[in-house]
């Protein structure tokens, strides 16, 4: 099951940020709002946001300093830009500093949200551009490399961590012993089936052994997946 997407809202004007709160909200996003761009960034929202919409014309920090700073930490996040500037010279420089779309104000609330879907949509077909996953009471920080079930923080070696992460961008579809070989190990060494189950065996009892439901599933004679059933 697809986890539900953070979206993080920075915009000062408060009607227009509690009208994107309710839209998004009513449309099956999880909403994150700030009026400034530093209270945003100096908060933890970022790490975990799938997408953030912000306002150009912010105070203090606006939206081009912020976003410069945003993607140079964290370049699989998409920014939509709102902005009640109509000229391509302002756009232009949006997108040279790693915006990924433009609203102009007054807009439709049924385009932006085609357009957040639209710009959601792009980024996963990115490999490796995810940064956090939700599987029922178990959640994945690819930033921060923080595993946490259930409030109980789970630690991983690099290779455990890396395995996790593939399985979980399965999204519930298995992972075959190939592509785990191939993705975990490179192709640099020539990985036995044997292996694979080690580290499988591994995570079971790091992410599984303690709790009554588990995640970590086998597809006999495929591979395996991880999925909250």
């Amino acid at each position: 099951m697809e986890s539900t997407k953070n979206i993080l809202v920075i915009e000062d004007e408060l009607v227009v940020q509690k009208n994107l709160e309710e839209h998004l909200k009513t449309s099956g996003y999880n909403v994150f709002s700030f009026s400034s761009a530093e209270d945003a960034i100096q908060s933890d929202f970022i790490e975990i946001s799938d997408a953030i919409i912000m306002d150009i014309g912010l105070p203090g920090l606006n939206g081009m300093e912020a976003t410069q700073i945003i993607k140079k930490n964290n370049a699989g996040i998409p920014v939509i830009m709102l902005t009640a500037y109509s000229e391509v010279n302002h756009r232009v420089q949006g997108f040279e500093i790693g915006a990924d779309d433009y609203i102009i104000k007054p807009f439709f609330m049924e385009e932006l949200l085609a357009r957040l879907k639209s710009v959601l949509k792009r980024y996963e077909m990115i490999p490796g551009s995810k940064k956090f996953y939700e599987i029922g009471d178990l959640n994945i920080n690819t930033k921060s490399k923080i595993v946490i079930r259930n409030e109980v923080k789970i630690k991983l070696s690099i290779t455990e961590f890396n395995l996790l992460t593939l399985l979980a961008d399965g999204e519930g579809n298995p992972v075959s012993k190939e592509e785990i070989s191939k993705k975990i190990w490179k192709g640099r060494y020539n990985v036995s089936e044997n292996i694979i189950e080690v580290y499988i065996n591994l995570l079971r009892n790091k992410i599984d052994k303690n709790f009554s439901k588990k995640l970590i599933h086998t597809k006999s004679g495929y591979g395996y997946y991880i999925a909250d059933v």
